[in-house]
């Protein structure tokens, strides 16, 4: 376990590159409908045609779609590590569950299954757990542990960036209801599709974790509640709480996490190179 408060000032550039984003449809033969999905590709990837890559799938969050993270700065992060980013469209709010009060979302068997399989037989990947990690933020981070934890044998990595891991506080925002149906006649159900209701079944070892998440975040006390639990539990992982250098850097914001991206890149580029998520900025950190 290592957890840490990091105070952040400025992160370095990363070089340039030339990374490439192709927009693709994927078909969800569950759900009967294409998924759009952006690819991002490392600039070597054209002409590194006996060269296979690790993947990190993107989720975005609430509200946002399958764009959002397929920027500049993504692309100058698979290019510095050599991997593929694939940033799937969760439906403005999914939540990256199979949804219980909705039969027709089921995104998380689109991206733990049907996504994987696509990327897998479309691209050029290392079709293995070991060369696999999921990430996101706000919904997308709750969606990276949910599917981390849940499918361990598709991913062996999870970053989640100020995660939404507990839902049933949030009732009644960003579309919760309409795919849990009525907390108040189903709280069991909430409760059950929380990240933080399934983490005391997640054992040592079993996958390698960061979260990052800011000190003015309204996200904060699930992350800490998270933290604690696996903590308790003897579950190692890397925990962040972030002082940015100005409000705006330490709260529930695109800046927040275009800052801690390249981190939460790192930590899963390291588990490709070698199996485990610490790297030289984790461990620099401190704590315990």
């Amino acid at each position: 376990m290592r957890s840490a408060l990091l105070v952040v000032a400025t992160m370095g550039l990363l070089h340039a590159g030339a990374a490439r984003v192709e927009t693709i449809a994927v078909r969800s033969d569950t759900m009967g409908i294409d998924v759009p999905v952006s690819v991002v590709l490392p600039e070597r990837y054209a002409t590194a045609t006996q060269e296979r890559f690790a993947v990190v799938y993107m989720l975005h969050g609430a509200n946002r779609d399958h764009k959002s993270y397929a920027g500049k700065l993504t692309g100058r992060l698979v290019d510095a590590h050599g991997v593929i980013a694939v940033c799937p469209d969760g439906n403005r709010t999914s939540w990256w569950i199979d949804a219980p009060a909705k039969p027709s979302s089921r995104y998380e068997t689109f991206v733990s299954s049907e996504l994987v399989t696509a990327i897998d037989r479309i691209y050029h990947t290392r079709p293995d757990r070991a060369h696999r990690a999921i990430m996101g933020g706000s919904m997308g981070g709750h969606g990276a542990c949910w599917n981390g934890f849940r499918h361990k044998d598709v991913f062996g990595a999870v970053g989640s960036v100020f995660g939404g891991h507990e839902l049933r506080p949030h009732a009644g925002k960003w579309g919760l209801n309409a795919i849990l149906g009525d907390v108040k006649i189903s709280p069991d159900v909430w409760d059950g599709h929380s990240v933080v209701s399934i983490a005391p079944s997640l054992k040592n070892g079993d996958i390698e974790l960061m979260m990052v998440v800011g000190t003015e975040d309204f996200f904060l006390a699930h992350n800490r509640k998270l933290h604690d639990i696996l903590s308790r539990n003897g579950v190692g992982h890397a925990y962040v709480e972030v002082c940015g250098p100005d409000p705006a850097h330490s709260r529930h914001t695109r800046d927040f996490f275009d800052m801690v991206e390249p981190l939460v890149f790192r930590f899963l580029a390291g588990y490709f190179r070698t199996g485990k998520g610490m790297t030289a900025e984790t461990h620099e950190l401190g704590g315990n």
